[in-house]
């Protein structure tokens, strides 16, 4: 008797789970086990390099997320500002309370926001009221919002369904409803960076997570998570790197993006605006810095995906003659931040060639640091002040809590003044081995290897 085909349902939220894990080999091993379903907030058009990168068909619906309602909403803020509460006195940092961020605009907003920061420091004192709270909250989720998922489920009979990530708040009512029809959820946890800020907005039978650290993470921010359901199978993005027919000749590289393969080539890879506010100052002081040096150095830009503002084009204009900009090949047309942009399959073999052609990347803290080791490239933190804002300091940054998984590691080189940009950067670019001389071991600790078999791990939690 043939077993019946299996149906894996991926949830997209947004642009960074096709990149993560559609374009990944995750359907190479589930096309000839499984029917595939999407259902994604982005339009169908996002999916077609996914659909002729596999050559395959797969069903298709775009979802609209309904906002939660003021009282779900309540629940969720105050339990997530009680975890954060606890979270900073579970792992002694105080930054982790910067992920709470109050509204700017809007009454009811602010005034909801006060009110969930009063419960939410009631809740803290006692894990088990979080819990009891957390529980509340979903049970005020507009039943008619489940019961229509319900039929769409029941309509398609997945006999699994994927969250590409576990950060939108409006996937809860799809994993309300699959779990009232008994069907398998599983979810991956975004980033690094993630669980101590209290961003599980989705609940799931399997969490799949990067590495032993993060494991031992979710034990920490979420014991009430039995380990069974923790599925340590790494993460997809990084086994890009490894695959040598992505990689385009240096020369024909240069002349694709005009640059010249003769001098030394470095990377500097902007942030998003809420991370680095004062990014365009550091991206300043670089290249001032290195100006001296043009003749033997070119500065390549990629700037953040989501952010296409114009605060780095007053040095990009000014210093043409050495600095070259190379966008990300995302569609920015929704210009609605992480949610509405998506990636384009070529993307890929971008940023490969940038860590493959480039000697050394610099940024403030970005996991571009993990993309470069995959190379045994080096990074540069920048860890200096370029303003005097009091509200925002490198110091704080550095001390958020997934930094703490290079504690025991010389991960990366710091650069710590402005005036030592020059020297730093050439100290590397002559003496690489010399600078983060651990970072191959961080990124075992950080990402589980072999990195080439962790799309073929996932596939098979999936079946």
């Amino acid at each position: 008797m043939t077993p019946t085909k299996k149906h894996i349902l991926f949830i997209v939220p947004d642009g960074v789970g096709i990149k993560n894990f559609l374009y990944s080999d995750i359907i190479k091993f589930l096309k000839g086990e499984a029917e595939i379903t999407i259902w994604s907030s982005l339009p169908i058009d996002a999916f077609e390099d996914v659909k002729k990168l596999h050559q395959i068909k797969f069903n298709y619906k775009q979802l609209t997320l309904k906002p939660e309602n003021a009282i779900v909403r309540l629940y969720r803020e105050a339990t997530t500002y009680a975890r954060l509460l606890h979270n900073t006195k579970l792992k002694q940092n105080k930054t982790i309370l910067t992920n709470w961020r109050r509204p700017k605009q809007g009454f009811k907003l602010k005034l909801l926001y006060k009110v969930a920061e009063v419960l939410g420091r009631y809740l803290s004192k006692k894990y088990e009221r979080i819990l009891r709270y957390e529980s509340q909250g979903k049970s005020k989720i507009d039943k008619s919002i489940i019961n229509h998922y319900i039929e769409e489920l029941k309509s398609i009979q997945p006999s699994a369904l994927f969250i590409t990530h576990q950060r939108v708040p409006g996937v809860m009512p799809i994993c309300l409803a699959a779990k009232k029809v008994g069907i398998n959820r599983a979810t991956a946890i975004f980033s690094w960076d993630n669980l101590p800020k209290a961003r599980l907005a989705v609940e799931a039978d399997l969490y799949l997570v990067w590495s032993q650290w993060m494991k031992d993470e979710m034990r920490d921010y979420y014991p009430e998570i039995s380990e069974e359901k923790v599925k340590l199978v790494g993460t997809p993005q990084f086994e890009f790197y490894l695959d040598n027919n992505r990689i385009t000749p240096r020369q024909e590289f240069a002349k694709t993006y005009g640059l010249d393969p003769q001098k030394k080539w470095l990377c500097f890879s902007g942030d998003d605006v809420t991370t680095s506010p004062y990014d365009q100052l550091f991206f300043r002081d670089v290249v001032e810095a290195l100006k001296s040096k043009k003749d033997e150095i070119q500065i390549i830009f990629r700037r953040c995906p989501v952010d296409f503002s114009d605060r780095y084009d007053d040095v990009l204009e000014n210093h043409k003659d050495f600095v070259i900009a190379i966008d990300p090949e995302w569609n920015n047309q929704a210009k609605t931040g992480w949610t509405g942009y998506f990636p384009m399959y070529d993307d890929i073999n971008l940023q490969v060639n940038l860590a493959k052609h480039c000697e050394l990347v610099t940024n403030l803290g970005s996991t571009m640091a993990v993309d470069f080791a995959t190379f045994n490239k080096p990074c540069l933190y920048l860890n200096y002040n370029p303003s005097d804002d009091s509200d925002w300091s490198t110091e704080i940054i550095y001390k958020f809590q997934h930094f703490r998984s290079m504690k025991n590691y010389d991960a990366v080189g710091w650069i710590n003044r402005r005036n030592e940009i020059l020297s730093t950067i050439l100290k590397t670019l002559n003496e690489p081995e010399g600078i983060a001389k651990d970072r191959t071991q961080w990124i075992n600790d950080l990402v589980l290897h072999p990195l080439d078999q962790n799309s073929e791990k996932i596939a098979k939690v999936l079946l």
